[in-house]
Parts: C-alpha cells; sequence; structure tokens
C-alpha cells in the first residue's frame, strides 16, 4: 500500500499548463484514480470534456463556479453556471464540456475521481473565450 498526502502533492507539483491549474494523482490505477486540484484566485480549469466514464467532484475549500455546456463545432455552448462552495459534490458525465473558476480570495481545493485517461488521451479542449 502507498500513502499519498494531499498536502504534499500540492506542495510538490507543478502547474498542468494545459488544464490551467495545479493537479495531482493521489492514488489509484487506470480505471479509477483520486486527483487533487487546486485553483488560487481567479484561476479556472480550461473548457474541455472526455468522452468516457464520469467525473466525480468534491469541493474541500473555498467557492467557485462550474460551466457546463455543449460542443458545438469547435467551440462550445454554455448551458449552466453553478455556484459550489465548501462542501459540495457533483458529477461530470461523458461528452459534457466543463469548466471550473475560483471565485473567492482563497485557493479552491477539489478532490475529483476520474479513469486515469482524464489526465492524458482521453481529454479535448475547447475554443472559449475565458
Amino acid at each position: 500500500m502507498i500513502i499519498s498526502n494531499i498536502e504534499n502533492k500540492l506542495r510538490d507539483i507543478e502547474k498542468d499548463e494545459e488544464l490551467g491549474v495545479e493537479l495531482a494523482l493521489l492514488t489509484g490505477d487506470e480505471k479509477m484514480s483520486l486527483f487533487a486540484i487546486e485553483l488560487r484566485k481567479g484561476e479556472f480549469i480550461h473548457a474541455h470534456y472526455h468522452k468516457e466514464n464520469i467525473e466525480t467532484y468534491f469541493i474541500l475549500n473555498g467557492e467557485g463556479v462550474v460551466f457546463l455546456g455543449t460542443k458545438n463545432g469547435d467551440g462550445v455552448i454554455w448551458e449552466s453556471e453553478d455556484q459550489v462552495n465548501k462542501g459540495d459534490s457533483f458529477t461530470i458525465y461523458p461528452h459534457q464540456v466543463h469548466k471550473f473558476k475560483n471565485l473567492s480570495d482563497e485557493k479552491l481545493r477539489i478532490i475529483a475521481t476520474a479513469p486515469l485517461s482524464h489526465s492524458e488521451e482521453d481529454r479535448y479542449f475547447v475554443n472559449d473565450k475565458d
């Protein structure tokens, strides 16, 4: 068994420039993994989607907004915008375009579950004017 500590992982991780935030793999395998995500004030996760499997999210700290939409050609049509706060959880489904933005002065810290492929080959970015 390997034990990971969220504080250590986030402190030692480099920013995922393509995604736009700090993303650390905590544990898991190719079928299901646990990730820690951290967004500083004003940061956002770029608009993207996955073709297979769900993602689940739990807000550990901070507050932000989650945008959901549908791919339209090379862009996206945004359909909802929901504020999320410490303690909230939700699911993102396959082909749902999603992006997140930190709304507060404090770090938005998120725990997410997803297959490992969501951080590698099954991640499709869409054009969006952020």
